[in-house]
């Protein structure tokens, strides 16, 4: 059964994303400022650095996000909002298709790819439908790289006709989910301590939404869900 216990952020629900020192380097969105989501259940809000898997994150508004301690604690906080079950961090059952190179080599390359992403470890587990891709969740060790190098996949995927430039993954201090699941579901991520990452060329969220830089240029972070 689900859990439903609330995390102490009060750091986190008074802190504004506006105080981010990487304001001056990020895009514009278009977007307002707002307050960053308040961590519920597994996750840690507030109070990342360097060393603890949160390297890159200190000094923007993802050190406002929660964060998780390994693998074990991301899947317990993403089962607060949907079916997280059959967990594997095998990696045949790992290789991601918007992080790894579409090769049979994927899982060979696995090291040298999550050197390039700032990725330290990968889990993926089944939703509520088994026969649907399962959810991507990946604990990160530099946000920083990791935003860099899925901005210059999908930038990569836009220029070749492929991909769209919807909101898909959602980010804490220190790890990054996909979910495949109900758009409610989705919106739920919000309620975790994350935001949406999104770096798509130009990219808008609606007036009505709150967007901020993250850590690279051209990379916002918002609390729109265009499921």
């Amino acid at each position: 059964m689900r859990t439903k216990q609330a995390v102490a952020a009060a750091a986190a629900l008074l802190a504004l994303m506006g105080a981010s020192s990487c304001a001056d380097d990020a895009g514009s969105s278009g977007g307002q400022s707002g307050p960053v989501p308040a961590a519920k259940n597994g996750g840690q809000a507030g109070g990342g650095s360097d060393g603890d898997g949160t390297a890159g994150a200190s000094g923007g508004a993802e050190a406002q996000l929660a964060k998780v301690a390994g693998t074990d604690e991301l899947i317990r906080l993403i089962s607060n909002v949907t079916t997280c079950t059959s967990a594997s961090t095998k990696p045949k059952d790992t290789t991601f298709s918007d992080v790894d190179a579409a090769s049979e080599d994927a899982a060979a390359d696995m090291a040298k790819t999550n050197a390039e992403w700032g990725i330290k470890e990968r889990v993926t587990c089944d939703g509520r439908d088994a026969s649907a891709n399962g959810h991507e969740l990946l604990v990160v060790s530099d946000m920083a790289r990791f935003e860099a190098a899925f901005k210059a996949r999908q930038a990569a995927k836009l220029a070749a006709g492929e991909g769209d430039t919807r909101t898909r993954w959602f980010i804490g201090q220190n790890f990054a989910a996909r979910i495949f699941a109900t758009d409610s579901d989705e919106r739920e991520m919000l309620s975790l301590g994350t935001l949406g990452l999104n770096c798509a060329p130009h990219y808008a969220a609606p007036p009505q939404s709150t967007t901020q830089p993250a850590l690279v240029k051209g990379c916002i972070l918002t609390n729109y869900v265009d499921a």
